[in-house]
């Protein structure tokens, strides 16, 4: 004799716990290739390198945007004078490097801590724009 149907049977071990490491899976067990591997030490280092940067450049002009991402590190600036782009592109040791223009800001490509770094200064193409006006000089 079968017993009435209660709506609420119990499932028999459908609902078992899953373990907490997803390699721990049957299928699961992959080793990690060393291009990966290499990636996430260099992204690991850029992370690094973007905190190193944001302490080492706290109070400085520009309220600086410092991120990491892909393995390079960002420095997004706001300069409100071009002495305040040339101590940003001192401080992180640009040399000579030359800029390149995208009509509203300037991006430059150092390397800051051993990590490819891209230090952007908003508004910066205008402030030259103003000075070669006020000079008269031709680029």
């Amino acid at each position: 004799m079968t017993q009435p149907h209660t709506g609420a049977q119990p499932l028999d071990g459908l609902l078992t716990l899953q373990p907490r490491d997803p390699f721990a899976i049957p299928g699961r067990n992959r080793p990690v290739s060393p291009s990966a591997m290499a990636k996430l030490a260099e992204c690991r280092q850029a992370k690094n390198a973007a905190y190193t940067a944001s302490v080492e450049t706290s109070g400085m002009p520009g309220e600086p945007l410092i991120d990491a991402a892909g393995g390079e590190v960002q420095i997004v600036v706001h300069p409100r004078s071009l002495s305040d782009w040339k101590q940003w592109m001192h401080a992180l040791d640009v040399g000579d490097a030359r800029g390149q223009s995208t009509g509203v800001s300037m991006t430059v490509r150092c390397t800051y801590g051993g990590v490819r770094t891209r230090l952007v200064g908003v508004g910066v193409p205008a402030m030259y724009a103003a000075l070669t006006a006020r000079t008269g000089a031709r680029s």
